[in-house]
């Protein structure tokens, strides 16, 4: 894969993260993810943009291991790998919330948006893996 398509892939990625995350967790399930926003930094705060370069980060890597792991633009090896990458997610959560005096009352509905968003992802950098005639890992 070609630098400029690694980074079209990841650009794709974050987005497609950072909507269905503040979706879920400032819309849909606002109420509930409000039990914890006493521990998080107000958007004015100089550190609160750090959380947005962590994430981009985080979205490098696991372009990255998709690659590594499908390589290719099957739909179905997508989704599972999207759902493992969203189960690493949900098993992080639960070290987070269960080490720090957090409320655990958002944590099964973050796990469950965890496994969505995954499979969203790997979903979406299958079909992104489509375009431009790459074929599957398993076919070549």
């Amino acid at each position: 894969m070609s630098i400029g398509k690694y980074f079209l892939h990841v650009l794709v990625a974050y987005v497609i993260y950072a909507v269905l995350y503040i979706v879920f967790t400032m819309v849909v399930f606002g109420d509930l993810f409000m039990t914890n926003a006493d521990m998080m930094r107000a958007p004015d705060d100089p550190l609160a943009m750090y959380a947005f370069v962590g994430h981009f980060f985080q979205t490098c890597v696991v372009v990255a291991l998709f690659n590594m792991a499908v390589g290719g633009n099957d739909t179905g090896r997508g989704v599972r790998f999207g759902l493992l990458m969203g189960g690493y997610l949900a098993a992080t959560d639960m070290a987070m919330y269960y080490s720090l005096k957090l409320s655990t009352e958002p944590l099964m509905v973050s796990i469950a948006i965890h496994l969505v968003v995954g499979a969203v992802i790997g979903f979406t950098l299958a079909k992104l893996n489509g375009f431009g005639g790459s074929t599957d890992q398993a076919a070549a």
